[in-house]
């Protein structure tokens, strides 16, 4: 057990952490009931794409994204979550379900994958181009891909408790970077315990695509002993183009932050031979810059700050700092009807505290190759046999580091429960040390055991996807989360057209010109100077 978690369950009591929130993002593509992709437009019924604020679309028309607000317990945010899932089911088009897995269903081509619309504003436009973009870029099949994002904030209290046992001046703000650092350096142990894309089926690749999966019969490729793909070398994390450098400093917040921006301002030479119009003279990027906008930067953890209107979100972080860390790195759970377990959020949590706890743990150039070789192995091989991974002092086995981490857990689980009357914590350490002594029990095992009792990916996921779509449907939300899922569907449609007629084409290059002055006013400043007070939850 280190210092401060020492100190804390014995000299604090829980209500330190009192205030602390917890929001989940999940995506889903929206299937058809032969399997493949939805061609039909984002349901009218689930509102405005671009104004909802729980019911959104992420790259693909198809691609659904639920959102919750930030709610005090991560039991809480899931369970509106879950209300949120059974919202959605219900207003599906007919024969339509949720694809409740992260690696795609069946895809015929990049067309098939139809871009977000967003309407004809300006900030419809804007977001409907970034897509077209992206899938320029890096094709639309790596775009299809789906995930969970579980952000977390803690209160003030618990920032001036730290504060407290710091040896030596230390904001918030450096803290919270210091705490991404660390969730970083054991981020390895998310698809480890939670990875659930060890199959993927044959049409996510291009034809001819070289790749060291196995074939399991026609249409299915698998990795025996992966966890997640999704997170490993044919993923999402790695769709950068391997002639651009998007490298990132993550010693320090000021440095992530420079990077970040040097890459949304300076210019890719193939990017600007692809060109910012296409032939019919149709704007199909923001911009040729190796980054169009922040939100292209992948991290498995990202520091964020909630923009003001107008305001471009790597602006808002560098004016005031972080508010929330938002880990990006969970897999759906295909076994669970909204894609994670009260058991996964539990640990999730337990894993952001271990991470706020422990001391600083600085990331340089060689220690971030070592962080993303070590997320790479265990994507591909984390449940092979005595696999090891590099550590801050050596290599070691995979599950003796695997079992440290959960054990040293074990007092922070038994002072959260106790303030509870609850076992919840405690329940889940249990069942992650019960999953590292047999791996083939960790949810990518189950995974590759059911798609090969099935035969075939696509069926496999199409069969759970069903019977959670039933699931969904047996019971209807909460009814006042209804009521207010109503409220925002009518709102969003109206925020929608009010956006549209203040918007025309004729001042689109225009505002987009005016949205990137930002950049040029923060350049001409006096650098990146971060926020440095108390980041609020």
């Amino acid at each position: 057990m280190n210092r401060r978690m020492a100190r804390l369950v014995e000299d604090a009591t829980p209500t330190v952490l009192e205030g602390r929130r917890v929001g989940l993002e999940k995506e889903s593509l929206r299937v058809d009931a032969q399997g493949a992709i939805a061609a039909t437009d984002h349901p009218e019924a689930l509102g405005a794409a671009l104004c909802h604020p729980s019911i959104t679309t992420d790259f693909s028309e198809a691609l659904v994204e639920m959102v919750t607000p930030p709610m005090a317990t991560a039991a809480e945010a899931l369970d509106h979550l879950e209300s949120t899932h059974r919202y959605v089911a219900a207003r599906l088009p007919a024969g339509e379900t949720l694809w409740n897995a992260s690696m795609p269903c069946i895809i015929d081509d990049d067309e098939s994958i139809r871009i977000g619309q967003y309407g004809s504003s300006f900030s419809g436009r804007m977001k409907h181009i970034y897509r077209r973009g992206l899938g320029l870029r890096y094709g639309r099949r790596m775009q299809a891909i789906a995930g969970i994002h579980f952000n977390f904030s803690l209160p003030d209290s618990a920032w001036d408790w730290r504060l407290a046992q710091a040896g030596a001046p230390e904001s918030s703000n450096s803290a919270y970077f210091s705490m991404m650092q660390n969730l970083m350096g054991i981020g390895w142990i998310v698809p480890y315990l939670f990875g659930a894309s060890s199959a993927i089926c044959r049409s996510f690749l291009d034809d001819g695509a070289i790749t060291d999966l196995q074939a399991l019969g026609d249409s299915t490729l698998v990795e025996p002993f992966g966890t997640s793909l999704r997170m490993g070398n044919i993923g999402y994390r790695y769709r950068e183009d391997r002639k651009i450098d998007l490298t990132v400093d993550h010693r320090c917040l000021d440095a992530w932050i420079a990077d970040v921006l040097a890459h949304v301002t300076h210019e890719h030479p193939a990017y600007a031979t692809l060109g910012e119009f296409d032939a019919d003279g149709q704007r199909q990027q923001l911009n040729v810059n190796r980054l169009q906008i922040e939100n292209e930067y992948y991290g498995t953890v990202r520091p964020k700050q909630i923009p003001r209107a107008g305001e471009m979100p790597i602006l808002a972080l560098a004016d005031r700092g972080i508010r929330y860390l938002e880990l990006r790195s969970l897999d759906i759970d295909m076994f669970e009807p909204t894609g994670l377990s009260a058991d996964t959020v539990a640990m999730l949590e337990l894993l952001m505290l271990f991470a706020w706890l422990a001391d600083p743990l600085p990331l340089d150039d060689v220690d971030m190759q070592r962080v993303k070789s070590n997320f790479e192995r265990v994507a591909h091989r984390g449940r092979q046999p005595e696999l090891t991974l590099e550590g801050p002092d050596g290599s070691l086995p995979l599950d003796v580091w695997a079992e440290s981490i959960v054990a040293s857990l074990q007092p922070l689980a038994e002072w959260l429960d106790d303030a509870t009357d609850d076992t919840r914590y405690q329940h889940t350490l249990e069942l992650q040390l019960s999953r590292i002594s047999a791996p083939d029990t960790l949810p990518s095992a189950r995974v590759l055991e059911g798609v090969q009792a099935s035969g075939c990916f696509s069926s496999f996921g199409a069969e759970l996807s069903r019977r959670h779509h039933d699931h969904l449907l047996a019971e209807p939300p909460r009814s006042d989360h209804a009521r207010e899922l109503d409220e925002a569907v009518e709102q969003s449609l109206r925020m929608r057209d009010q956006l549209e007629r203040e918007s025309s084409d004729d001042d689109f290059e225009t505002r987009l010109a005016d949205w990137f002055s930002q950049l040029d006013a923060q350049r001409s400043g006096s650098g990146v100077a971060t926020g440095t007070s108390t980041a609020r939850s």
